[in-house]
């Protein structure tokens, strides 16, 4: 028996006869009920919704497109400073591979290498004026560094030193002092050096420190 049929049947055994239409009082309420549901689902969706939105922006890199969005951090590692390729620098490489690390160092490119000759290393460095190696036999007991060489053209003297050398400086005659580069443990407990001066300047000496500023070795040029 469906909702008419009992309406019907209270208002003839227990009511006057009424006047309301049945049919259309039926309809109304299915349609407040219906309203009813709707609002009550629409409510439920916008909900799940602001919650679907919450977490997808508290974590933003699990989408493909935001993962270039999200910042370096501390721990990620630097990328490696390109060094410049010379003339030369390639082949000379090849013939005489690196016994350790290659080494920039302003302004030239720099490593140990295996001499042909018993008991002596090669130093090769390339730079503006091409590559090229040179035998060097060990440094002595007492001895912190050695110049190998100065750059052809150029104000830059150049050579190898002690991984207990932390400074290379060039004085000059007024007693100016030009820092160097040195970069330590190259390979073989050797570390390599350059010092780049301005033209004219009338540099009478190097000078190798160590750790805390102590001079260890001076070398007239």
């Amino acid at each position: 028996m469906d909702v008419k049929q009992v309406f019907d049947t209270l208002t003839s055994e227990e009511q006057p006869p009424s006047t309301v239409d049945v049919g259309r009082a039926v309809a109304a309420g299915r349609a407040v009920r219906g309203r009813r549901r709707a609002a009550v689902a629409g409510v439920a969706a916008a909900v799940t919704a602001a919650a679907v939105l919450s977490a997808w922006a508290a974590q933003p890199w699990q989408r493909g497109d935001l993962a270039a969005a999200v910042p370096a951090t501390a721990s990620a590692s630097p990328a490696p400073t390109p060094r410049p390729v010379y003339k030369g620098f390639a082949e000379l490489k090849r013939r005489y591979p690196p016994k350790g690390r290659i080494a920039s160092v302003p302004p030239l490119v720099m490593w140990v290498s295996d001499a042909p000759r018993k008991g002596e290393l090669f130093l090769c460095e390339s730079g503006p004026n091409g590559s090229s190696c040179s035998g060097f036999p060990p440094l002595a007991a007492r001895e912190y560094g050695r110049t190998q060489g100065k750059l052809r053209g150029r104000d830059v003297w150049f050579g190898v030193a002690k991984d207990a050398v932390h400074g290379v400086t060039a004085v000059t005659r007024d007693g100016r002092k030009l820092p160097g580069t040195l970069t330590r443990r190259v390979a073989a407990g050797l570390g390599l050096w350059a010092v780049e001066y301005p033209r004219g300047a009338d540099v009478r000496r190097l000078v190798f420190t160590g750790a805390n500023g102590e001079t260890l070795q001076r070398i007239s040029s």
